[in-house]
């Protein structure tokens, strides 16, 4: 029998009680050590690299995320000796290689590294991209790839992006699951090019059925502290879930995020009682322009949804 995706208002709620105490307990240094220090833009250059590694180093953060090409030339060099571990990401941001070709590209990645550094093995983690439109229809392809980018990593730790924005809830259920039995380490929202980014509804949805036991990323937007906050309430809300090993932000902002940390801490109350509209942060009010069957589920939870009143001007 096919299983039931719960029917619910599509949008995290958050405790006041509890956000302030998830707030409390963190500080900016704290909060340094789950980030993914990112930048994947095309014309990324070396002078940007650098700047990367160096706040990643000064700061504690987990990672520094960058495009395989170029980056791993130089990223080895510039994080050899520290904490900070090189992340890539493979098949970006389509996902739509074959999978001899996705594993070759995280051998090739892990090797190239390995070589320069001089490390061995826990230095590297790869973000890979699996593609949508074969799990649409095969979803045991999905679990293919994964587990074969997996093998091709020999060892190196995996995230697996699964573009949630491009998928229906039942679909995010199902491909959480795919991972979850599959041997990666990380599930991953979003590769921040998508139609939207992270949103606490499907970070929530990846941490419910993948477990305790398996690492949530969330990715996309996330530009302050406030924002990252609820991303820890959605996909890390227990202190056994905060830990880098089992949550963690990937942000082209570090800067701001840690810097709004401060103001965050100091007026904590201030800025929880300024609420936030639910829509802008509920992922069904961004499906305008995806497909028609994304938009007509956005429009059935939009018109149950006990928060409409704040889409009374728009057509659902």
């Amino acid at each position: 029998m096919e299983k039931k995706t719960p029917i619910r208002t599509p949008l995290v709620e958050f405790s006041r009680d509890k956000m302030k105490e998830l707030i409390q307990s963190f500080t900016p240094e704290r909060l340094a050590s789950f980030l993914d220090v990112t930048d994947l833009k095309a014309d990324t250059q070396s002078s940007k690299m650098n700047k990367m590694a160096d706040w990643a180093k000064t700061f504690g953060c987990a990672s520094v995320c960058v495009n395989p090409v170029e980056g791993v030339d130089i990223l080895p060099d510039l994080l050899k000796g520290s904490k900070v571990k090189e992340c890539y990401v493979i098949d970006f941001p389509l996902g739509k290689v074959d999978i001899e070709i996705k594993a070759e590209m995280a051998a090739h990645t892990v090797r190239r590294s390995r070589g320069i550094r001089g490390d061995g093995k826990g230095k590297i983690e790869l973000d890979m991209v699996i593609n949508v439109g074969r799990f649409k229809k095969d979803p045991a392809y999905t679990l293919e790839e994964i587990n074969a980018v997996c093998n091709a990593a020999d060892g190196e730790h995996v995230k697996v992006i699964v573009r949630s924005a491009e998928l229906t809830e039942k679909e995010l259920y199902k491909v959480s699951e795919i991972v979850a039995s599959s041997n990666a380490f990380f599930i991953k929202n979003s590769t921040g090019m998508d139609a939207y980014g992270a949103m606490p509804e499907h970070i929530r949805i990846m941490r419910e059925v993948v477990g305790p036991d398996m690492g949530v990323k969330a990715a996309g937007g996330i530009s302050d502290a406030m924002t990252s906050m609820r991303s820890f309430y959605a996909g890390a809300p227990e202190k056994s879930l905060q830990t880098p090993e089992l949550f963690r932000l990937g942000t082209s902002k570090p800067l701001n995020i840690l810097s709004s940390m401060g103001w965050l801490l100091h007026s904590t109350e201030d800025w929880i009682d300024a609420g936030i509209i639910p829509c802008t942060i509920c992922p069904y009010n961004y499906t305008g322009k995806l497909r028609v069957e994304l938009r007509e589920e956005s429009n059935r939870h939009c018109r149950n949804c006990k928060f409409k009143e704040y889409r009374k001007h728009k057509e659902f």
